[in-house]
């Protein structure tokens, strides 16, 4: 099978601007779908349905599908060794402070970890979105996602209203890109 220049010349560019692969086995793990011969890395593009699942965080609590069903929610994915995901992080732990009062609105971190890779990981670095985590090939069975940071806004309808796939290696390239998802929450849950 031939791949187009232009393909890998996409994958190259994701990765130099801050998308980390997941592996699992012998394949490369991107999601990358050709539609009339143009490749795409979406997983979930505005305007799917996310089909919940029921999840257990790290601290043993279940998020159930109903509950998740009626709130509006961020889906962070992520993995303990990908940079951008890391410096992500304290902008979205800041992002999740400010709407910890707010019922209506969920945050929720999604490892492509084991568990004690993640509670290993949280030692060091402060995350205040409520975390799974998943082995690699468990995640790969549950979610679409292989590239990471990817961020998801699912409004209560389970309709997917912003995607982010990718990262930034700075803060303030961190801030400009959520801007979108703080816009979308304020309209649908102010605080």
């Amino acid at each position: 099978m031939k791949t187009k220049p232009t393909f890998l010349l996409a994958l190259a560019l994701l990765t130099a601007c801050g998308c980390c692969f997941a592996q699992s086995g012998s394949d490369s793990g991107v999601a990358a779908t050709s539609q009339n011969g143009k490749h795409s890395f979406s997983a979930y593009p505005p305007g799917t349905k996310l089909v919940h699942t029921n999840l257990v965080t790290l601290n043993g609590d279940t998020l159930k599908s109903a509950v998740l069903d009626s709130s509006v929610v961020w889906y962070n994915f992520w993995h303990t060794r990908c940079k951008p995901c890391i410096i992500e992080m304290e902008e979205l732990d800041r992002i999740a402070s400010a709407y910890k009062d707010n019922p209506t609105v969920k945050f929720i971190a999604i490892a492509c970890d084991d568990s004690a890779s993640v509670a290993e990981f949280l030692k060091t670095h402060r995350f205040g979105f409520q975390i799974v985590a998943l082995p690699k090939t468990d995640f790969m069975n549950t979610f679409r996602v292989s590239l990471f940071p990817t961020n998801l806004l699912v409004d209560a309808k389970q309709t997917v209203l912003v995607e982010k796939i990718g990262g930034t290696l700075s803060a303030e390239g961190v801030r400009e890109e959520l801007r979108e998802f703080l816009e979308q929450i304020e309209r649908l849950a102010p605080k």
